[in-house]
This record gives structure tokens, C-alpha cells and sequence, in this order.
């Protein structure tokens, strides 16, 4: 299998580099970004740093399919929990993904419906989700959801219910649906696995929480990845 993993930052990166033993194969640079190729066992996989943002990892998906042709793609990385249920090294296994920030509901249409696209939400692959959600984390809850995206960093509680309300969403990052978005239309198989770094406001700390904890966060992302990995 050839397995694409996105991040969007570097540490996100390093904590799945960590995590399992690569043999680095090839790079590629393309667009200001670095794409390793690695084998792992029988497989292929290979790791980039998207960059913060929609666009970001929108031009990194796409780089990936023309030029790799991936079974499939995960990205992994750090959300803001938009539930007091779900808190910080919980991960978050999305179902299905949402641009938040997409908004044209001056044509009557609801918020987060892209224009002339035919679905609302984007699906992740059921079977990539399977295996991802096998994993055990001591202490944190590993769970199934919808998470949304938009280019914000989402540090207010009253935003925070209003995405949870609006989308009946667990969890809130930068990239995960513009990433489906890209394998959508391409009809390439994903899933976003993100565990949470902060509660995007809802405790007063969102930034202060991002910023000591992420690393603790991509950790436990990076084990889910693993575990997928071992698995395939």
C-alpha cells in the first residue's frame, strides 16, 4: 500500500517520525515543501509538512496525488475540542469534515455548503477509520466525529458553541476538510485524525494550552498513526 500523511506542522511531523522506524527512500521538493518517500515493511509511505491553512494543504494534497498516486491519505495533527466531554490527548477520528468558514447563505443555502458541490460534508473512508479506531490510548478516549475547518484559530467560547451547535461537531482545526476536500475530488480515500491541544476557548486558554501542549497532543496522534500502519 502507499499511504500519504500530511501534517501541518512540524512537530506534528517529528512526533510521528518518533514513533516508527522509517527507511527514507526518496524527496521531493515542489512548491516550497518537502515530500520524503519511506519504506515501511512492504509499504510506502510518504510524510510532508503542509503549512497552516486551508490553501496550504489543499496545494500539498494535490502535489501528493499527481505525483505520488497514494492509496490513501491521513492527516494527522492538533484540534481544539469543541466539547467539555473531550479533553486535551483525546483524539478525535473524523467521520466526516466541514468548511466552516465557507459561506454563502446570502443564496439561501446552509453554512459550510460549497458552491456547486455535490455533498455537504466530506466522508471518510469507512475502512481507514476501522483500523484507526482499534487503537487503545491509556488515559484518553479515542472516538468517531465530525470535525470542521476554516483558516481561524478558533480561541472563543462563544464561537466554540457555535460551531458545536451549527455542525454538531467534536473537534475544530485548519486543514482536515480542505484536505478531504482535494481527495474528494479526486476519489482518493482519507481520514483526519486529530487529537486535542485546547478547548478553542471555552476554558480561557486556548492559545496558552495550544502552545504548552501540542506536542503532548501530536504524540498521541502519532500513536493512532501508528497503529494504522502496523495494521495495514
Amino acid at each position: 500500500m502507499k499511504l500519504a500523511i500530511i501534517c501541518a506542522m512540524e512537530e506534528e511531523l517529528a512526533a510521528i517520525e518518533a514513533a516508527v522506524s522509517l527507511n527514507l527512500v526518496a524527496k521531493l521538493d515542489k512548491a516550497s515543501n518537502n515530500y520524503a518517500e519511506y519504506k515501511f515493511g512492504e509499504h510506502t509511505i510518504i510524510l510532508v509538512v503542509s503549512g497552516i491553512g486551508k490553501v496550504n494543504a489543499a496545494v500539498t494534497t494535490q502535489i501528493l496525488i499527481d505525483n505520488f498516486a497514494p492509496d490513501a491519505i491521513v492527516n494527522v495533527g492538533v484540534a481544539g475540542s469543541l466539547t467539555r466531554d473531550l479533553v486535551f490527548g483525546d483524539v478525535v477520528i473524523a467521520t466526516d469534515l466541514v468548511e466552516h468558514d465557507f459561506d454563502i447563505t446570502a443564496f439561501g443555502v446552509p453554512l459550510g455548503q460549497i458552491a456547486r458541490m455535490d455533498t455537504f460534508s466530506f466522508a471518510a473512508d469507512a475502512k481507514l477509520n476501522e483500523l484507526l479506531h482499534s487503537v487503545s490510548l491509556l488515559n484518553h478516549q479515542v472516538v468517531l466525529g465530525r470535525i470542521v475547518s476554516g483558516d481561524q484559530f478558533i480561541d472563543d467560547e462563544q464561537k466554540a458553541l457555535f460551531l458545536r451547535n451549527e455542525f454538531k461537531a467534536l473537534a475544530c482545526e485548519m486543514e482536515g476538510a480542505a484536505i478531504a476536500h482535494v481527495c474528494y475530488l479526486n476519489k482518493v480515500p482519507f481520514a483526519v485524525v486529530r487529537s486535542l491541544s485546547d478547548m478553542a476557548g471555552q476554558d480561557g486558554q486556548g492559545i496558552h494550552s495550544f502552545n504548552e501542549l501540542k506536542e503532548m497532543a501530536a504524540g498521541r496522534a502519532a500513536l493512532v498513526v501508528k497503529n494504522l500502519m502496523e495494521k495495514l
